[in-house]
């Protein structure tokens, strides 16, 4: 009972480190040369597998691309919400919040695999799903928070919250396809802290 309790512990265990050798290998070879272009053989060979193992965790180049974009998006997630509820205030988790956003958008493979590949990859409603999965989701938190410290100046969260999505969107792929990023970025800033400070009381956004 023990040596199949531990059997299956291993097994268990590599299949895991399958899974995840495969998901960098695709995030690389997808980066690298986009959807469209990337063969799951490359995949396989990167990863250092057969192609057979793909097919075990997959069934698709497109299942296996979603499986990248949701790890990446998790990661991103993760780390917005933290900086967004530890911060000391509703307003000062707000502006945390956007500025690591707009560090995660700056990382050259989330901003392709997230940004650029993923619609032709998905097609854009599915695309746009899963950007309303994960990125809504984190906005609604942070729109909670700023209703129930009684900052809001707005009360339909759920609209404002795709809303702010629609415009979340806009400017990430306004930095992406810019030739100057960083000047985009310090653009997209200026403008969502604007508009932020538009839906909370006045008294609650440090004046300069």
């Amino acid at each position: 009972m023990h040596t199949g309790e531990t059997v299956r512990s291993r097994r268990e265990e590599y299949a895991e480190a399958t899974y995840e050798a495969l998901l960098d290998s695709a995030s690389a070879c997808f980066f690298q040369n986009g959807f469209a272009a990337t063969s799951l053989d490359h995949v396989a060979h990167q990863a250092r597998v057969t192609k057979g193992a793909i097919y075990h965790h997959f069934t698709s180049k497109r299942e296996l691309f979603m499986a990248v974009l949701e790890r990446q998006q998790e990661h991103s997630v993760g780390s917005i919400t933290q900086a967004g509820e530890t911060a000391s205030d509703a307003w000062g988790g707000i502006v945390a919040a956007i500025d690591v956003f707009l560090e995660t958008i700056s990382d050259p493979i989330y901003q392709r695999l997230c940004w650029v590949e993923g619609p032709t990859a998905l097609g854009f409603e599915d695309w746009w799903a899963c950007g309303e999965r994960y990125e809504i989701e984190v906005i609604r938190r942070l729109l909670n928070r700023a209703a129930q410290a009684g900052v809001l100046v707005v009360e339909d969260l759920d609209m404002v919250a795709h809303v702010l999505f629609g415009a979340v969107t806009a400017g990430v792929l306004g930095m992406a396809r810019s030739a100057e990023p960083a000047v985009e970025r310090q653009r997209f800033r200026t403008v969502m802290l604007a508009v932020m400070a538009g839906l909370v009381r006045p008294d609650v956004v440090p004046q300069p």
